[in-house]
């Protein structure tokens, strides 16, 4: 193998690793965005937060605990070092979200599918990031 062609397969590797991260920045970050104005809504207690409860027979402070989890395990995720955790809490608080949906039936598949597909990019995001998550994987 020449000099030239270990500089290009380097290149181009070293051009592919940052093609991924920056495409598992964009997931995280688009995902990170909407369960975060997914927390705040809770949080601020929002009228559709006050109908949901007001239509199923919630109490009122049932938004509350919601946004706080949500918030935690959304903060826990975007430190890189607890991020697996954070996607373990996630992935359990929309696996809830589908869980209730189903039982209500209330958007069971639009929102069961939903909570699904960001539960995916959570974990994709992270994988195309970190090498513990790829492992898992590999194995």
């Amino acid at each position: 193998m020449s000099t030239t062609t270990f500089a290009t397969e380097t290149t181009t590797t070293a051009t592919t690793r940052s093609t991924k991260r920056t495409v598992s920045y964009v997931i995280s970050g688009l995902v990170g965005l909407f369960l975060a104005v997914d927390s705040i809504s809770h949080l601020l207690n929002v009228q559709t937060a006050q109908d949901w409860n007001e239509k199923y027979g919630a109490p009122e402070w049932f938004s509350y605990p919601l946004g706080i989890s949500l918030g935690i395990a959304l903060i826990v995720h975007l430190i890189p070092r607890t991020a697996v955790l954070g996607a373990v809490l996630i992935t359990g608080y929309l696996g809830g979200a589908i869980a209730v949906n189903i039982y209500l039936d209330d958007q069971a598949v639009f929102g069961s599918v939903f909570a699904f597909a960001m539960a995916v990019l959570v974990w994709r995001g992270l994988w195309l990031r970190d090498d513990r998550v790829k492992a898992l994987y590999t194995r």
